[in-house]
């Protein structure tokens, strides 16, 4: 009877320690903090950068800057279907995630832009540029290539348009309880003139509390 006493005790009090040291983590929108999902802190998930990445798109598209602009471009033009050729500029990882997929964000955002008909995406310059083009050319001194089907030098189009971007991050712990706030930062600016015609900001942070009991 004493041993069993003695059993149920330790029972009682391993659930009670380890209930002490029980944690819950979750999401929560800064601008809505009652509103959370649970997660992994520290990290961002390829979930929250597609989120981000279609919420900047729908931010662009609807842009009244970026409408007055495209406007402004078709008239310099003279061609009321141009569309300006953008360039992924890069993009830094101003947190201690070093496994941050930020180009899931600009893929994303990229493939929607070009869906809209807003711009078009080069890959001869900027972030993803490609060593084929200038492969493709070297096959002139090739004599098994038709000359006249090899691209030629001084055809490529130089971007008029770049989109770049960053990821912070701040922690605050209080209370038993930590706070992750990422901030998405996106900019597209007129390479001609410098000047930003877009700009983007998503946060979304993450909550790790631990609890007094575990029940």
């Amino acid at each position: 009877m004493t041993r069993l006493l003695i059993l149920t005790t330790l029972v009682l009090a391993g659930g009670i320690l380890s209930g002490c040291n029980s944690t819950k983590t979750t999401t929560f929108n800064p601008s809505n903090p009652n509103e959370s999902k649970l997660r992994v802190i520290g990290t961002v998930s390829y979930a929250e950068c597609y989120e981000a990445a279609r919420a900047a798109a729908q931010s662009a598209i609807t842009s009244p800057r970026f409408d007055t602009y495209l406007a402004q471009y078709r008239r310099e033009k003279s061609d009321e279907q141009a569309i300006p050729l953008m360039q992924v500029g890069y993009l830094k990882n101003q947190t201690r995630d070093p496994d941050l997929q930020m180009n899931l964000v600009t893929d994303e955002l990229c493939t929607a832009l070009m869906n809209s008909g807003r711009v078009d995406v080069t890959l001869a310059t900027g972030r993803d540029v490609s060593q084929t083009f200038a492969d493709a050319r070297e096959l002139k001194s090739d004599p098994n290539f038709n000359k006249e089907t090899v691209a030629q030098k001084g055809t490529l189009e130089a971007p008029r348009l770049s989109l770049e971007g960053s990821i912070i991050s701040n922690t605050v712990s209080e209370n038993g309880t930590t706070e992750q706030v990422y901030t998405f930062n996106l900019r597209m600016a007129d390479i001609k003139t410098g000047r930003v015609l877009w700009s983007y900001n998503k946060p979304f942070g993450t909550r790790k509390t631990r609890n007094a009991v575990g029940w």
